[in-house]
């Protein structure tokens, strides 16, 4: 992972998942606008907390939410909400 770029804290249907799914919808639009990033899927299961396999602390730790999809940018900012992170993507063209 390079330190220079932007990661994107996604959960484990990222790529698979349905093309609503905030994960695979702010992944799609980092690939279109060739915004270079690394991927880190920081969460699996479900949803909905109590039905989740395993912890989210991944993100919490680098993030301090346990919200995804969430990115933090290489000057340390964080951008959560998958809207902002959009809007994010949209203001780097």
């Amino acid at each position: 992972m390079s330190d220079d770029l932007p990661t994107l804290f996604v959960c484990h249907g990222d790529d698979e998942g349905p093309k609503f799914h905030p994960c695979k919808k702010v992944q799609e639009a980092l690939l279109a606008a060739n915004i270079p990033y690394n991927k880190v899927i920081a969460g699996h299961g479900h949803p909905i907390p109590f039905l989740r396999k395993g912890s989210r602390q991944v993100v919490v730790d680098a993030t301090g939410s346990d919200k995804l999809p969430a990115l933090r940018l290489s000057d340390g900012t964080v951008v959560t909400h998958s809207k902002a992170i959009l809007g994010w993507v949209e203001a780097q063209a």
